[in-house]
């Protein structure tokens, strides 16, 4: 990841812990904080970190996470946002200490969904890609930064002509879940 290539991201939510080390962006998640929309039951979080860039035209983003260890609802991923009600998100996420999963969720006016897929355990480093192609979203995941699978087709409510897109990390349930940003790229 090069350092220059990094001044056309900006945050939303910028953590209070942010280093760089020899494998790239070690982001420490804040406690508490997550994305996540449940306006039935008038449950709403923003407030997850977002290292975002305005993409434009038919575009591609591969985003690269690698952690140590992640617990319950930890997440870092890939996120497109329209808005702060129609977003999409994608990350490993354990729902107990020992099963991970590949979890993604599709927000539109207000309501997310989850979808989840297991993953082995000990996964411990994941390759994101989302693709525009005119008005459609293609998610895909790698474990080993070659070969990707696709997670998920979807489009969004509220088309923006310069959606937000990038790598996102929140831990809704503890203090001190941290990983690294081995990569971000655009084309």
């Amino acid at each position: 990841m090069l350092l220059d290539d990094l001044k056309k991201f900006d945050w939303i939510n910028e953590p209070e812990n942010v280093r760089f080390n020899d494998f790239g962006m070690v982001v420490k998640a804040k406690y508490r904080t997550d994305f996540w929309d449940c306006a039935r039951y008038d449950f709403i979080k923003n407030d997850g970190h977002f290292f975002f860039c305005n993409a434009e035209g038919d575009f591609c983003c591969d985003v690269n996470w690698e952690f140590d260890e992640a617990r319950q609802f930890d997440q870092c991923g890939i996120m497109l946002q329209a808005d702060d009600n129609n977003w999409f998100k994608a990350s490993i996420m354990y729902d107990s200490q020992t099963e991970p999963m590949l979890a993604t969720s599709l927000t539109c006016s207000g309501f997310s969904d989850l979808a989840t897929i297991p993953l082995n355990e000990g996964t411990h480093r994941v390759w994101y890609r989302i693709k525009r192609r005119k008005d459609c979203y293609i998610a895909s995941y790698s474990l080993d930064g070659e070969n990707y699978s696709q997670l998920r087709k979807f489009y969004l409510l509220n088309e923006p002509e310069k959606p937000k897109v990038g790598a996102y990390i929140c831990s809704p349930q503890r203090e001190d879940f941290e990983a690294t940003l081995r990569g971000i790229e655009m084309s």
